[in-house]
């Protein structure tokens, strides 16, 4: 009975170390990243939702090169000098990552979105959340492989709870896509983690809602338009999807990072010339669809957002595709709804259309409907009318990404991601 008791009251202590430690690494890359873009842009976006406004061609460009060289050096001689980076799968099944190691690794993470790479910047906190959870786990000898698991997928899952302010979603992602299972005793860690490390994260992150949206309002009309966008977004979304699992399979490491790294920097910086919200992890790009940019310029985004992500994950950047899949998303439904609505069918809501895809393409590109339903709403703070809109574009649009999902190569696609940062980080050890 003592024995049962003090198990609890370790695995008590571990729940909220890991919230609090998750929630300061949170707040620490944030104000990381702030300072980064400060340095690259002369503003943070903290002060401009599109980071890129009021900047010169000229020092975009610049920051790319000069960010390339130097994170392309740093990244390449970790990886030849330093200890294999163990990712978040790997300390779920229980290996022991390198403090220093893992965390400069998500410190360039940081530093390369700061200066402007199109990629996400919400893999480093989860590493970071992880990282200090598998740590914690052990000093609080949680012995049980099951729960320890479930700790360090809640530590990854309450580091991004923790720098985008949304602790639900941050729990369902751990529910959803990290552990896999959704039960009681693992939603109550999940909640309370990812609810500790948000509170926590206040000291530097805001609690105001991420995008300016309107409000969607629930209506026949919407739900209808939502079912038909979520039939054309499935596709498109499921391909980038099978796109980052190539990219991130091949991704160049070693020494040739000082190469291919600066190279697709600066090819990055020569686009952003014409597209500057291409730039960054991808609120410049969803926060322009929401404003309803022309749709040509919506689609030109939407196509070079995307060949950006792909170029530079291959050339051997580390970062999300979560926020790139979201921008993704919302430029898609800014085109299709602006151009439904131009030829004549006005009750097309073309902003309720950018929401609607932006939650539907990150729920197939990531393959976690509640996820994007949870980050959706959390994202753009949408009340209860937009529930339902929102809901029958993932659902539709999940159907249809996996209705073409019947072949073996697509059954291997998750080992394939589950496996992939293994490969890479033992990669650069035999360099």
């Amino acid at each position: 009975m003592k024995q049962e008791l003090l198990a609890k009251l370790r695995l008590a202590l571990a729940v909220v170390l890991i919230g609090i430690f998750a929630g300061l690494g949170a707040a620490f890359l944030s104000w990381l990243i702030h300072k980064v873009e400060i340095l690259a842009f002369g503003h943070s976006e903290t002060t401009y939702r599109i980071v890129t406004d009021d900047t010169t061609w000229q020092r975009r460009l610049f920051s790319l090169a000069i960010g390339g060289v130097i994170i392309g050096a740093l990244w390449a001689w970790l990886q030849v000098k330093g200890k294999p980076v163990v990712g978040i799968k790997g300390m779920m099944e229980g290996k022991k990552p390198s403090f220093m190691d893992n965390i400069a690794h998500s410190l360039l993470q940081i530093l390369a979105v700061g200066v402007g790479a199109p990629i996400g910047r919400e893999v480093a906190p989860r590493e970071v959340g992880a990282t200090f959870a598998s740590y914690i786990t052990r000093f609080c000898r949680i012995d049980d492989p099951k729960i320890f698991s479930v700790l360090v997928a809640c530590g990854a899952a309450a580091g991004l709870a923790g720098v985008y302010h949304v602790p639900f979603a941050g729990a369902i992602f751990a529910l959803e896509i990290l552990i896999g299972v959704i039960n009681v005793p693992y939603a109550v860690i999940a909640i309370s983690t990812s609810v500790i490390a948000t509170f926590v994260a206040r000291i530097v992150i805001s609690p105001e809602v991420f995008y300016l949206v309107p409000q969607i309002e629930m209506s026949t009309s919407h739900v209808w338009w939502s079912v038909l966008l979520g039939l054309l977004v499935g596709i498109p979304a499921k391909l980038f999807g099978k796109q980052v699992k190539w990219a991130e399979a091949n991704r160049t490491s070693g020494k040739e990072v000082m190469i291919t790294l600066p190279f697709v920097f600066v090819l990055t910086g020569i686009v952003a010339i014409w597209l500057p919200q291409i730039l960054g992890n991808g609120r410049s790009a969803v926060q322009s669809a929401y404003w309803l940019i022309p749709v040509g310029l919506g689609a030109l985004l939407f196509v070079f957002k995307w060949l950006m992500v792909i170029v530079n994950l291959r050339a051997g950047a580390f970062g999300g595709t979560l926020t790139p899949g979201f921008a993704l998303g919302a430029l898609f439904g800014l085109v299709a709804g602006g151009l439904i609505h131009s030829f004549g069918f006005h009750s097309m809501d073309v902003t309720m259309a950018a929401v609607v895809c932006s939650g539907a393409f990150l729920a197939v590109s990531m393959n976690a409907p509640l996820t994007a339903f949870a980050l959706t709403i959390g994202f753009t703070g949408q009340g209860f009318d937009g529930y339902v809109p929102i809901i029958a574009g993932i659902s539709v649009a999940m159907a249809v990404g996996n209705f073409f999902s019947f072949t073996k190569k697509d059954k291997d696609a998750k080992d394939t991601k589950d496996t992939a940062t293994a490969k890479e980080a033992k990669a650069p050890a035999k360099a």
